[in-house]
């Protein structure tokens, strides 16, 4: 079957989209959060039918919780609850009814001004989950770590760079990874008492912002990051002084990756001109150090355009099977179907 795609307008830009993992069925689920509007919120919706035609899906909203500022981010702490990341500094762990996909979202804990400069409020610019904990980063240059089964603070990381912080990962329990606007790259231990950086290196070439940060699933060495050049860069973190391999991929700023859950060579990327790209990263991600190949061009990848460019930017996606969320700040929601993973 050939892709099939579905947009939808909405009347808010979108600057994070993601499924809600369902058990035993195909998931038709899914959460938004909005930016740039004058009262922003995170919203559950649902895939319907339409006059049981069901070729024809429609999302319909099921319910909505406002919050104060920007949705930066959305990450799961498990299959039924979200860490929200907002542009006021502030972080929400909500809980969504295992049963009841339209009860109104429940909200655990909130952790008000993590992020600040002085006594002036900034915007949580990123966050990620791992087992319960969230690792959040900021324009203040601070790293945070929360945990989401008590509701505390387990940990700061403070005067961490010398600009702000704008993607960050977890590598395992004990380390996470974050990118700032200068294209440094760090890597911390957060369960030592300095306050140095383990590792440190540089995105390649002039000074860009790295935007979004990827482990491989089944290659935890390897990490990709995206930059607001467009361009990838990928990392064996055994040899981490230079990148293994950059590319020139988006012609603007890349917004958000994902390694499709189920296809370890499958990467998906969006980006500020409005792309959604399916690459085949086989050739990138061999287990020998030696194998690895620079790369300088994209076309020497397998690299498959999803949707028309929408001259507007893709800011999220998600993929779950054969299916892949898009949200846009052309205030519509796209459903590409029959992906082939």
């Amino acid at each position: 079957m050939s892709i099939n795609i579905e947009g939808t307008f909405v009347s808010q830009k979108i600057n994070k989209i993601r499924w809600i993992p369902e058990e035993y069925v195909e998931t038709k689920h899914f959460f938004t959060g909005s930016w740039d509007d004058d009262e922003n919120s995170v919203k559950v919706w649902t895939f319907e039918s339409v006059h049981d035609d069901e070729n024809v899906e429609n999302p319909r909203e099921l319910s909505e919780y406002k919050v104060a500022g920007d949705v930066t981010e959305i990450k799961l702490t498990d299959k039924n609850k979200i860490a929200v990341s907002l542009s006021n500094g502030e972080v929400r762990l909500l809980e969504i009814s295992a049963y009841e996909r339209n009860s109104p979202l429940r909200e655990i804990y909130t952790w008000s001004k993590l992020h600040h400069i002085n006594s002036e409020r900034c915007s949580c610019t990123a966050l990620d989950t791992f087992e319960g904990d969230i690792v959040t980063v900021g324009e203040d240059e601070k790293v945070n770590i929360l945990n989401g089964r008590r509701g505390d603070v387990t940990r700061s990381i403070s005067d961490t760079d010398s600009c702000s912080i704008h993607s960050v990962c977890f590598l395992k329990l004990n380390e996470v990874i974050t990118g700032n606007l200068r294209g440094h790259m760090k890597i911390w231990d957060i369960k030592r008492d300095s306050n140095k950086p383990v590792a440190s290196f540089h995105f390649p070439g002039e000074e860009v912002a790295a935007t979004c940060i990827v482990q491989h699933p089944t290659q935890p060495h390897i990490i990709l990051a995206g930059s607001e050049c467009g361009s990838l860069a990928v990392w064996d973190l055994r040899m981490n002084k230079f990148p293994t391999s950059q590319l020139s991929a988006h012609s603007s700023g890349v917004t958000e990756m994902q390694f499709h859950p189920e296809n370890p060579n499958k990467l998906i990327t969006c980006s500020l001109y409005g792309d959604v790209w399916d690459w085949n990263m086989e050739s990138l991600t061999k287990k020998s150090g030696d194998s690895y190949v620079p790369l300088d061009d994209k076309a020497t990848m397998n690299v498959t355009s999803l949707i028309p460019t929408l001259h507007k930017a893709v800011n999220s996606i998600h993929c779950s099977k054969g299916r892949v969320l898009c949200a846009a700040d052309n205030e519509a929601i796209y459903l590409i179907k029959n992906l082939k993973y």
